[in-house]
């Protein structure tokens, strides 16, 4: 198998460059407002290319192709759940915009999986290029205090790192934000780039591609001050190491599960030790939490029927909980939490599959790109990062990445094996 990177056959033709549109589309987080009815710039973006690369498809072969992954199924699943209890929200145009939400990323997802049959190394390294060329814009943001065209007015309260001695209390950030309306979205995005591009380098460990590109993506995701995503950073890329090393399946469970209850302990004896302006931010979140969770127990019907964001967003002092599991929980009741966890347990029994067939010892980046998926459902313990369509995109992105690259590295071990079978039969 060839280490090489070279453009599947017809990237430079439309069909390619639609693609490439698709990988575009969620990286400007800005939305049209025409009177009562507003829609994102990626819906229309997505709708268009969708349906011209779907199209291509029907008429070229005379059939729609959809693979059997479980991902469409789940993604599908949520959307269709989104589509039946949504529109009966107290605010119906916000419940008749969430349905859209779910509906385009899914039908992007199912584009790319469908499109995209070989080729998956480059266009993962087409992701990284975009990533990286979006963390420079973040630098130059953080840099001059300028240039954020999208960002929203809530943004403006971003904290960093340092306490303010005038304040006492943290200091407002120059922070990086790309063409998102806020850092953590910003943040998000630049986690899976950063992932994939750390998979990208343990394949051959170039020093160049580290300093060149890996760094300046770690920088800009340090400028977003996003502090769980940097957190939850430091953490995926001591597993990306500890997957390399640990072989056996259950000893790589039982290891993190032991890492995951060693940083809550760590975290818990140094909060004990640092100044108290530096947990403002999560003791606000704590208190959004406890709101999310006195509406439920209030009006629990909530649990059957979902829309509770609406009455959340009446009455705490910010509009959404700051948590994927109680945003879900709220928006789409206990449906919408055990979606997600069977999402989470299937992206793990989905990784520890591809390790068992020794996916992940010949391609790195599968390994990554399956801890990144993890990770970003680890930051939603403290932010809504499934809440937006923007946000939703990266993630069914990132999982179609995921999904395809596995299918082309099974495909390779299976050829591979039938040679080698062949070889032993002469």
């Amino acid at each position: 198998m060839s280490n090489k990177i070279s453009p599947p056959s017809g990237f430079f033709s439309v069909n390619g460059l639609l693609v490439f549109l698709l990988f575009v589309a969620p990286t400007i987080q800005y939305r049209v407002e025409l009177g009562s009815f507003s829609f994102a710039l990626m819906e229309p973006l997505v709708l268009i290319v969708s349906t011209i690369l779907l199209s291509y498809q029907i008429f070229s072969r005379r059939k729609l192709i959809i693979l059997k992954d479980p991902l469409v199924y789940l993604f599908a699943a949520i959307t269709l759940w989104a589509a039946l209890i949504r529109p009966w929200s107290l605010d119906q145009r916000h419940g008749l915009s969430d349905v859209r939400d779910w509906l385009i990323p899914l039908l992007g997802f199912i584009t790319l999986i469908t499109t995209i049959r070989h080729g998956w190394r480059y266009w993962i390294t087409i992701y990284i290029f975009l990533v990286w060329l979006s963390a420079l814009l973040g630098i130059y943001q953080h840099l001059t205090d300028s240039f954020r065209p999208f960002i929203s007015e809530l943004a403006a309260y971003k904290t960093e790192f340092a306490i303010s001695p005038e304040e006492d209390r943290l200091a407002r950030a120059s922070f990086a934000a790309g063409f998102f309306s806020h850092p953590n979205g910003f943040a998000m995005y630049l986690f899976t780039g950063l992932m994939m591009g750390i998979g990208k380098f343990y394949k051959s460990k170039p020093i160049v591609f580290l300093f060149v590109t890996l760094i300046p993506i770690a920088l800009s995701l340090y400028w977003t001050f996003a502090k769980a995503g940097l957190l939850v950073m430091v953490g995926a890329i001591l597993f990306i190491w500890i997957e390399r090393w640990v072989k056996a399946n259950r000893t790589l469970l039982v290891v993190a599960l032991s890492g995951i209850i060693a940083g809550i302990v760590i975290l818990w004896q140094v909060s004990r030790h640092i100044p108290p302006a530096l947990l403002v931010t999560f003791w606000w979140r704590v208190g959004l939490w406890q709101i999310a969770l006195n509406i439920i127990r209030a009006h629990p019907i909530i649990l059957l029927t979902g829309n509770g964001m609406d009455l959340f967003a009446l009455q705490a002092y910010y509009g959404q909980p700051h948590n994927l599991y109680i945003y879900l929980l709220l928006d789409y009741g206990l449906i919408g939490l055990i979606w997600v966890l069977v999402l989470a347990w299937h992206l793990w029994q989905r990784g520890i599959r591809i390790r068992t067939t020794g996916g992940m010892e010949a391609e790195p980046l599968l390994a990554a790109m399956w801890i990144g998926l993890l990770g970003y459902l680890v930051v939603g313990l403290v932010e809504s990062n499934l809440m937006g369509i923007e946000l939703r995109m990266i993630f069914m992105i990132a999982a179609a990445c995921l999904a395809g690259l596995a299918r082309e590295m099974a495909a390779e071990i299976q050829s591979r094996e039938k040679a080698k079978g062949a070889l032993h039969v002469r």
